[in-house]
């Protein structure tokens, strides 16, 4: 008669060094007298933390069926083909007898069955990393073992014992080329998990490479330094401290945080951009883009805006009309091309964009007041004129505006509405240059020369921190290519 034992071999983490699980499903008993005679079937199978009755098992693990045990007793021709197991179901076997005989402290038979169980499957990952691991425990200088585990590392990234062991192994063997660039494999991993960190710097320092420990607590350090201080940029640039978030953000960079390629970077860049802080803003969105060329259109746009903000304006101009080219519907982008030709003292191919951004927004005061300038520039007087009325209407606070205004009364010697719609225009926005200037005009044709002195001194302040900020952006930036 036959008796057959048949298990669910259940794997818990393929990359555990943990043993396997072993469920009881069914025992098919022919015989009594077998039964009896072989009670060694069964002691140490009913496991110790799962049974039958908690099937199913939890998500991820993994079941694999076999025929563990085949006592043949006058089997029939279709039993022996049954009794025949598979390679497969053979290797599973010899790994989890393996396996079992190590949790029992046979360290060496363990090694001889994961053995065999690697002679069905030379290529199983998972055999070698036991394998691996063993051989490390039965003799740490063993180079059997850090082939082994050396095979398997790049499958197993995150199985914190074979990446610390192979270190050993490597410093061990002297071979410090290898331990060299395995310690720089595991950074990403020491900055993210500081008690992994601390094992590879014990590891380190346990084979006396004290230089090598200095310089990664020193590169952690800084990482973990860099990244608090980020957080705390965030923090204060959320509560309104703009100058405070500006301060811990320049000192997370100064620690290496965050990385280029991040989307920590991406987002410095945003808060940057936030802030106002234009040149800082670009910088950052330049660096991620270096490993990002598909960003999408808004990021462009938003580097876009960070060199107009600084006076950068081909360089505006280029992003400007990549995302016209790739998002057409942006919002706005007709607008910014618009204003950054006129910069470029391109007016007339500013105008499409400006009539384009009205079809799209009937009611863009912004575009108004542009159309407004363009026919200022060009001496239609009474069209200026009715194309500020419209602005104006749609919005009264619009301090572009209000500069348009004062500068077309200035034109017709309308000198104390020019003044009226210059200090509008200033108490909208106080730092705008233009304004004090033709401010000092005003007041020196109404003969107020101590007032035109006055706005003349503010407008020369005001340049001055302007171009100054330009001289001071464009130094931490490369300079605009040769066109």
């Amino acid at each position: 008669m036959t008796l057959i034992f048949i298990s669910v071999i259940v794997h818990l983490d393929p990359v555990s060094t943990e043993f396997h699980e072993f469920i009881p499903i069914k025992f098919v008993q022919f015989d009594a007298g077998i039964w009896n005679a072989h009670p060694f079937m069964i002691q140490g199978m009913v496991p110790a933390m799962m049974s039958p009755a908690r099937l199913p098992l939890a998500a991820g693990a993994t079941l694999t069926c076999c025929l563990l045990f085949c006592l043949p007793s006058f089997a029939g021709p279709q039993q022996k083909k049954a009794a025949t197991a598979p390679a497969e179901q053979q290797t599973a076997a010899e790994l989890d007898a393996g396996l079992r005989l190590y949790r029992a402290g046979n360290l060496a038979q363990a090694i001889t069955r994961i053995r065999h169980a690697l002679a069905l499957a030379p290529g199983d990952p998972q055999i070698r990393l036991y394998l691996g691991l063993l051989l490390y425990e039965q003799d740490k200088n063993s180079l059997d073992a850090q082939r082994f585990m050396e095979s398997v590392r790049d499958q197993f990234p995150a199985h914190d014992d074979l990446q610390l062991r192979l270190l050993d192994s490597y410093l061990r063997a002297r071979d410090e080329a290898k331990s060299e660039d395995l310690v720089r494999r595991l950074q990403p991993k020491m900055t993210a998990d500081s008690r992994f960190a601390f094992n590879v710097l014990y590891t380190l320092i346990s084979h006396g490479r004290v230089l090598s420990a200095r310089r990664e607590v020193n590169r952690v350090s800084n990482a973990l330094q860099g990244e608090v201080q980020f957080i705390g940029g965030l923090i204060e640039s959320g509560s309104g401290e703009r100058e405070r978030a500006l301060d811990l953000f320049g000192s997370a960079l100064a620690h290496g945080f965050p990385p280029a390629e991040s989307r920590q970077m991406l987002m410095l860049a945003d808060s940057y951009y936030q802030l106002r802080a234009w040149p800082q803003a670009a910088k950052a969105y330049e660096e991620f883009f270096a490993y990002h060329a598909s960003s999408d259109a808004a990021q462009r746009f938003r580097l876009g805006m960070s060199y107009y903000g600084y006076a950068e304006f081909d360089r505006a101009l280029e992003q400007m009309q990549r995302v016209k080219k790739e998002a057409p519907a942006t919002p706005e982008v007709n607008y910014y091309l618009a204003s950054i030709l006129i910069e470029l003292m391109r007016p007339e191919e500013a105008r499409p964009f400006l009539l384009e951004e009205l079809k799209r927004d009937p009611a863009s005061f912004k575009a108004m007041a542009k159309v407004a300038y363009l026919e200022y520039l060009a001496g239609r007087n009474e069209l200026c004129r009715e194309w500020l009325e419209k602005a104006l209407a749609q919005n009264p606070q619009w301090f572009e505006t209000h500069m348009v205004y004062g500068l077309l009364h200035n034109r017709r010697g309308e000198y104390k509405e020019a003044v009226r719609s210059l200090e509008a225009c200033i108490w909208a926005e106080p730092d705008y240059p233009k304004a004090y200037f033709q401010l000092a005009n005003a007041w020196s044709r109404l003969g107020n020369e101590e007032k035109a002195k006055e706005y003349l001194e503010k407008f020369n302040r005001l340049q001055e921190t302007a171009l100054s900020a330009v001289r001071k952006a464009r130094g931490m930036s490369d300079k605009p290519p040769e066109r």
